[in-house]
């Protein structure tokens, strides 16, 4: 029962977890003309989209840069803007593969911490490298210590 339990602890901080590291950019086409917050957007225009700097601005998030467990808790996400987090992107291009990721992330992170710490070697650094998704640059260096 207990590890029950903290399957579905896990399993509601996912989001906080997903965006450890976030995809690089979104671009979309603007089909039409439009508005947005008094800036004028000219048809075909590209909209280029950074999940990076959204996911940290301090508007939606207290302690953006900070690993915040229960950011996602059904009470302190009950005020965020829909598009505040998007790691699959939203709407019609939605990734197909965000039901899969966030079943599957919990799992393995259960399977894993229940028979491992694992600790990144002291004096390693992640240096993110922007692709199609935010990666580290250099392979990161880790221990497993059996739990």
């Amino acid at each position: 029962m207990q590890g029950r339990r903290r399957l579905l602890l896990l399993g509601a901080r996912r989001p906080e977890l997903v965006d450890q590291p976030p995809k690089g950019l979104d671009i979309e086409k603007e089909k039409e003309e439009d508005e947005v917050d008094g800036y004028h957007i000219p048809k075909d225009s590209n909209i280029v989209l950074c999940p990076y700097v959204t996911h940290r601005h301090p508007d939606f998030w207290p302690n953006p840069e900070g690993f915040d467990p229960d950011r996602f808790t059904p009470e302190r996400a009950a005020g965020l803007h829909r598009m505040a987090y998007f790691p699959f992107s939203g709407g019609p291009r939605k990734c197909i593969g965000n039901a899969f990721a966030m079943m599957q992330m919990p799992i393995i992170l259960a399977m894993v911490t229940q028979q491992f710490r694992v600790n990144l070697v002291p004096g390693e650094k992640a240096v993110p490298e922007p692709a199609i998704s935010l990666r580290p640059r250099d392979p990161l260096m880790m221990t497993l210590e059996r739990v």
